[in-house]
This record gives C-alpha cells, sequence and structure tokens, in this order.
C-alpha cells in the first residue's frame, strides 16, 4: 500500500443535494439510505458512468474528542490504522491485496471526523467492503509498529511548521477557537505523540471505532438493492456498543480580536484572517456560503478586486467558509509584501466590516442604475456553488465523502436541498450575515514573515 502523506486540513463542504432522511430508507431506486441494527448510517448511491466502486466510512471522532492530554492520538490512530497492519494482516500483507485489486486505500484526520476511502474496480465490492470492516473494527498493533509511525507524525509536524500558510491556518485557529477543542491542532502535541503508548490508543480505538459511531457511504457502478444485501452481510453482525457521544459545547464568539506575527524563513508575506462562523446546522449557513463566493472566490471577487486595487503588492487572496458541528469559520488567506501585510490587515478587516452594507445584484438598484451594474455578484456566487457542486457530484469519491460527513454531522430532521436554499438565498440575507457574522469586527489574525534583514 502506497504511503499517501495524511490530508489533514479541514475538507470543503461539498453538498451532494441529496435528501438525507434520519435512517429512512429510500424506496428502491439509485439511492438509498439505511441504519443497520447496530446503529451503522449506510447511503447507497448508483453512478453508473464508470466500472468503479468507493466506499468511504467515516467515524464520529477528531480533535473536538481529544483533550490536552491526548491531542494527537486520533492523528496517530489513523496513521497506524492505514499503515500499521490489523488483526486480519501485516501492512504488508493488506498492502499487497490492494494492489492485487488495484485499489486506493487513504484516510484523514480533521476538527470533527476521521475518515477511511477506498477505491477500486467495481467488481471487487466485497474485497471493499471486508477490507473496511477489517481494517477500520479489526485494527490491532503493537508498541513497535506505533513508534515507528510517530517518527512519520513527527515529520509531518516539522513539514507542517515549515510551511507558512499551513502553520498560519493552525495557528489561527488556535486563537479563533481558544478554550475550546477547535483550538487544539489537527496535527496533535509533539509530546503526546511522542510518549503514545499501545494502551492508550487501542482504548482510544476501542471506544470511538465502534459501528453505532460510524456511517458509510458507497458511490459507484452497482445495483442498490444487491449491495444494501452485501452491507448488511459484511457489518451487520458488528455489535452495538451504546456509543454515547461526549457532551461538546457550541464555540463562543471572540470577544475581542486577536492578531500575532511569526517570523519563518520566507521571501514572501503571508496573512490569515479568521471570523466565527455558523456551524454546520445553522440556516445561516447557506447566506453566509454565497457571500463567501462573491467576496472572496469565483470569477471577480469582490475582496480581491479591492486590495489589489489597493495595494499593488498584494498577490493572491482567497476566502472559504468551514462549517464544523459546533462552530465554523469564516477564513481570508492573503499573500502580499511582507512590509504590507499591517496595513492589508486593517484593509481587509475594514472592507469586510462594511460588507453588511453593500449591494450585490442587479435587484439592488433601481432604474438606470439596474441597466448600468457591471456585475451581479449574487448571481455569479450561486452560478460558481452550483458548477462546484456539479463537479462534487461527478467525482464518486467526493460524493461518498459529502455523504458521510452529512450523515454525522447533520442534526436537523429535514435538511431539505442544498441548492434549493442557495437558490432561496438574496441580497439582504448576505448583508444580513455579514452583519452577524463579519461586521461585529471580532477576528483572529496571523501574519508570517520573514526576519528582519540588517546591513547593506
Amino acid at each position: 500500500m502506497a504511503r499517501v502523506r495524511s490530508r489533514c486540513a479541514a475538507a470543503a463542504v461539498l453538498a451532494a443535494g441529496l435528501w438525507l432522511s434520519g435512517g429512512a430508507a429510500f424506496a428502491a431506486g439509485p439511492e438509498r439510505a439505511f441504519v443497520l441494527e447496530n446503529g451503522l448510517r449506510v447511503f447507497l448511491y448508483e453512478k453508473r458512468d464508470l466500472p468503479l466502486l468507493h466506499v468511504v466510512t467515516g467515524f464520529d471522532v477528531g480533535v473536538k474528542d481529544e483533550t490536552d492530554e491526548t491531542n494527537g492520538l486520533v492523528h496517530l490512530l489513523e496513521h497506524c490504522i492505514l499503515f500499521r497492519g490489523t488483526s486480519a494482516g501485516s501492512e504488508g500483507a493488506i498492502g499487497a491485496r490492494m494492489r492485487r485489486h488495484g485499489a486506493s486505500f487513504n484516510g484523514r484526520t480533521g476538527p470533527d471526523l476521521a475518515v477511511f476511502e477506498i477505491s477500486l474496480p467495481a467488481a471487487f465490492a466485497d474485497f471493499a467492503l471486508r477490507s473496511h470492516r477489517d481494517i477500520l473494527f479489526g485494527f490491532e498493533t503493537t508498541q513497535a509498529e506505533i513508534d515507528s509511525e510517530k517518527q512519520v507524525i513527527l515529520e509531518e509536524l516539522g513539514q507542517m511548521e515549515d510551511d507558512p500558510e499551513r502553520s498560519a491556518l493552525d495557528l489561527v485557529f488556535q486563537d479563533l477557537f481558544a478554550g475550546h477543542p477547535y483550538g487544539r491542532s489537527v496535527y496533535g502535541r509533539r509530546e503526546v505523540v511522542t510518549e503514545a503508548t499501545r494502551d492508550a490508543l487501542m482504548a482510544f480505538h476501542r471506544a470511538a471505532f465502534v459501528a453505532d459511531n460510524c456511517a458509510l457511504a458507497a458511490v459507484g457502478d452497482f445495483d442498490a438493492a444487491d449491495m444494501e444485501r452485501r452491507v448488511r452481510e459484511v457489518f451487520g453482525a458488528l455489535p452495538r456498543t451504546g456509543f454515547e457521544p461526549p457532551a461538546i459545547p457550541m464555540a463562543e464568539p471572540l470577544d475581542k480580536s486577536v492578531s500575532r506575527s511569526l517570523v519563518r524563513d520566507v521571501r514572501e508575506g503571508y496573512l490569515v484572517i479568521a471570523f466565527n462562523a455558523p456551524d454546520y446546522n445553522h440556516a445561516d449557513q447557506y447566506a453566509l456560503n454565497v457571500l463567501v463566493e462573491a467576496l472572496g472566490r469565483g470569477v471577480n471577487p469582490l475582496l480581491a478586486g479591492h486590495l489589489h486595487a489597493l495595494r499593488d503588492s498584494v498577490q493572491n487572496v482567497s476566502m472559504s467558509y468551514l462549517a464544523r458541528r459546533f462552530g465554523g469559520a469564516a477564513v481570508v488567506s492573503i499573500r502580499a509584501r511582507p512590509k504590507d501585510l499591517a496595513i492589508v490587515e486593517r484593509a481587509a478587516v475594514r472592507f469586510l466590516r462594511q460588507a453588511r452594507d453593500m449591494s450585490y445584484s442587479s435587484g439592488d438598484y433601481a432604474g438606470l442604475e439596474a441597466s448600468m451594474a457591471a456585475f451581479d455578484y449574487l448571481a455569479m456566487a450561486k452560478n460558481q456553488i452550483r458548477f462546484a457542486t456539479g463537479q462534487a457530484e461527478e467525482s464518486g469519491l467526493q460524493l461518498a465523502a459529502s455523504l458521510v460527513r452529512h450523515m454525522l454531522l447533520n442534526t436537523r430532521p429535514d435538511p431539505g436541498r442544498y441548492l434549493e436554499s442557495i437558490a432561496r438565498v438574496d441580497s439582504s440575507d448576505l448583508r444580513k450575515v455579514a452583519s452577524r457574522y463579519l461586521g461585529r469586527g471580532e477576528y483572529a489574525a496571523v501574519s508570517v514573515v520573514p526576519p528582519e534583514r540588517r546591513g547593506p
């Protein structure tokens, strides 16, 4: 099995536009959702354009479930599951079987979830399902294997700290969510990783990697009724453990802004600004998705245009919205000349505060002004979201990952359809969420600058 660097960055929300109803099964057709008696949530989606199968299994366990004393165990556990073998065989034996079946197997750790995925020819559906069951639920390891994987994690930590954008993003979340579990690094703490024991890791696995804390999505070239039979046969015997998730509070908004600077061996300056934003289940998520697209993404983003016109040293501006189970973040990433970062930070924050008073569509103007409106940012943002959603649905793996994320994070009895909710957003909605989340002004910022140069 090829060693692929663990993807720890928070994943963007990929809305599949599919309606998931708290465990109720679909009628016969290309979509089918059900819950096994052991609590395992399942979504099946026929996608017959290619002879491929994508199976994604997620567990509702992430950095949010760690403490200061265990911060790093989920990341280490993910690596050991992927690369260190199970009760079904060693790493080498598992890797050989993966290669024989043309399979790609990977995993990632995030603030909320630990997710594992396999893609392979659809003819090997039984192998995909049984491999997921054996590798994820039959995990076994030794202290020697753990100690070997620790070195890989510590190397990743070093790489993150040397990467200006990744280290700034990691630190800005620590400041934005200070005092909340989301304030812990997804990479973990060096001392926790270094001192981790087999007993601690296995205890963490036995507690959280159970059927009633798990969701599985299969997308690909199969018959949904036949795939349901296979899933029930492979996973149905897993026990229900009575898993109870820990009580985690919602993240509180910042009461004052926090800004700090890091000195790194860089030539360019890097700036990350983050604002508290709505959680995954909040009704404001749709309007904020559209607002972020209009301000910092898409064809002609407002914030990028403003900063490029203001400071010719600004090279790149992007904005994203990360919706998590217990809170969210609107994040701006900027690359500019180091000496201009302080000015750029003030200019960006000032502009974002003013977003609550902006016009976003031709409907905000009257008469001649409407006909002369140069750009309809609202329509542009919605079109970009529709395009991105279509791309996600074309990728079977992305679609399966999106479905797992939704099954584990959604708490609404009727979440509705994502694109229909996006379509209902208007300019007044954008101004309202801009006022609630950007207009208050409290934010966390981290800038990365080169060492001060002295001499001629």
